[in-house]
């Protein structure tokens, strides 16, 4: 159980992102649905999407990790969900008026990139100083299992809204997820250490500083190799992914939504496995098994081409889930221990600039091998270099590691 459930702040913000996790999911589901169903989008036009959603880190995370180490990071909390709020709200109201295109939904991820580089920023830096360090991995692990939860409840709750209410309109439940996290992160009672308030601040030497630690600390250096691989494979393969689920299996929305919901069971059972298998396996050996679990998942899912689809696709995509809550886990514990609070900003935005950087990249190239070469060889090669990933975990640095740092430096 742990001792987190009495911590009411905590609870609070676990509160808030559970019921905003649940409504991404219509999301998630609404906006492929959307471009692939009302608009004909192809394996080029969702390649574009996915990038679109991955951009913000290349271009903004090194500059989101200064400012935010800058700043209070609650506020920062708040504020993007604000904004993400009106983005999403835009896409019914559109709908409703008669004006919604691809475009606007191009601009709608984009805006939520953008906005999700400084929420998260933020929300990695402040759950130190939220919750005691040792309580890091309990946290992480009851966050992550939320967050797996709502992957399993929440793509068949989409699928059915969207085939009740219809896509777009399905997103404005999303919009006042998300506005109910806001509410939840302001009512978090506990004061937020202020800032450092050095009187000489120099933005290119704030972020150099970000940019050293990850540069000159090898477990932290091998760790962006490893999840820029991981994810340059995997968005290649979500690139076609829902193109896979719509023209090749021909799924309606409720059954695209039922399937993915009873695979998403992966995503839960990775997160609660994950502090287990740490005591068991050690550091190296559970990242390693976790990325192993994500690339032959990947791999076999596309053994749903067989009749009948979605009782296939279902067990295949559940085993392809468990790895990645349990890599994430860990690994984000690993760097928010062994990283001191001043520096957990601009450090977070270097990992995350060079890995959703990454996963832009897989993006397209997954879009533009679709439209040149078919969805299965798309999800095949990104399959095939997610693999990568374990390897380059498993003969690093981070590989010989069994235990957690105890304290940061």
């Amino acid at each position: 159980m742990g001792k987190l459930w009495r911590h009411r702040d905590f609870v609070r913000l676990w509160r808030g992102e559970t019921v905003e996790w649940v409504s991404d999911s219509i999301t998630t589901l609404a906006v492929p649905t959307i471009a692939i169903l009302i608009f004909n989008a192809g394996p080029l036009q969702m390649g574009l999407l996915n990038a679109f959603g991955n951009v913000g880190y290349p271009v903004l995370g090194l500059f989101a990790g200064v400012m935010v180490d800058r700043w209070r990071r609650r506020p920062v909390l708040i504020w993007t969900n604000i904004i993400q709020f009106i983005a999403l709200g835009s896409i019914p109201a559109a709908f409703f008026l008669g004006i919604l295109s691809l475009y606007q939904l191009f601009i709608v991820t984009l805006v939520m990139s953008v906005t999700i580089v400084f929420f998260n920023m933020a929300y990695t830096a402040y759950l130190p100083t939220l919750i005691a360090r040792e309580d890091l991995v309990e946290g992480n692990s009851k966050l992550e299992t939320s967050s797996s939860a709502a992957a399993v409840v929440g793509p068949p709750i989409a699928g059915g809204l969207i085939q009740i209410l219809g896509a777009a309109p399905s997103i404005a439940l999303d919009a006042l997820g998300t506005l109910f996290a806001a509410v939840a992160i302001l009512s978090i009672k506990k004061p937020e250490p202020p800032p450092s308030s050095s009187t000489q601040r120099h933005f290119w030497g704030e972020l150099k500083d970000g940019v050293r630690v990850v540069a000159l600390t090898p477990t932290l250096r091998s760790l962006a190799a490893s999840t820029s691989i991981l994810n340059i494979g995997n968005t290649m393969f979500y690139a076609v992914f829902y193109l896979f689920i719509y023209d090749q299996l021909k799924m309606t929305p409720v059954v695209a939504g039922i399937t993915l919901g009873v695979g998403s069971v992966g995503v839960l059972v990775g997160a609660v496995t994950a502090p287990k298998l740490l005591k068991w396996m050690g550091l190296g050996s559970a990242l390693t098994a976790a990325l192993m679990i994500n690339g032959l998942g990947l791999l076999a899912v596309q053994a749903a081409m067989f009749e009948p689809a979605a009782v296939l696709l279902a067990p295949l995509w559940l085993i392809a889930n468990i790895g990645i809550p349990i890599y994430n886990i860990n690994q984000v514990s690993f760097r928010q221990i062994l990283v001191t609070d001043k520096l957990q900003g601009r450090m977070n935005a270097t990992m995350r600039t060079f890995s959703y950087g990454a996963a832009t990249v897989g993006a397209l190239i997954g879009g533009i091998i679709g439209a040149q070469y078919g969805i299965l060889t798309t999800m095949t090669a990104g399959a095939l270099i997610a693999l990568l990933s374990a390897l380059m975990i498993r003969f690093g640095p981070v590989g010989r590691l069994r235990e957690m740092p105890q304290h940061a430096g």
